[in-house]
C-alpha cells in the first residue's frame, strides 16, 4: 500500500507513540530505561530524534506491551472478498491467504 509519510514521519510517530504509552503508564524515562535496559542516553535521543537501534526498539516495544500490535502492523492484510458471494461464504470455505 502506497503511503505519503516520509521516513521522518515514520521515525517521529513511532518515537511519539513509545513516548505515550511511557506517559499513560506514568512512568518517567529512567522507569523505562531502567526497566528495558535500554540507556537512558538513547532513550531520550529516541524521544527527541526517532532514531535508535532496531535491538533498542524491540526493548521498548516488549517493554511497553506494544510488541503485538507492532508486529500486527507489520503483517499483511487480509484480501478483502472480490465478490458479495464470496464476503457471505461461510468461513470455512474461504481460500486461505498464500
Amino acid at each position: 500500500m502506497l503511503s505519503l509519510k516520509t521516513e521522518a514521519d515514520v521515525l517521529r510517530e513511532v518515537a511519539d507513540s513509545v513516548r505515550s504509552q511511557r506517559v499513560a503508564l506514568n512512568w518517567r524515562q529512567e522507569d523505562l530505561a531502567t526497566r528495558s535496559g535500554v540507556s537512558i542516553a538513547t532513550l531520550r535521543r529516541f524521544e527527541r530524534t526517532g532514531q535508535i537501534g532496531f535491538l533498542g526498539l524491540a526493548r521498548l516495544m516488549v517493554t511497553l506491551g506494544l510488541a503485538d500490535s507492532f508486529l500486527a502492523g507489520l503483517k499483511r492484510p487480509e484480501p478483502a472478498p472480490r465478490t458479495m458471494e464470496a464476503f457471505l461464504a461461510p468461513a470455512k470455505t474461504r481460500r486461505p491467504r498464500p
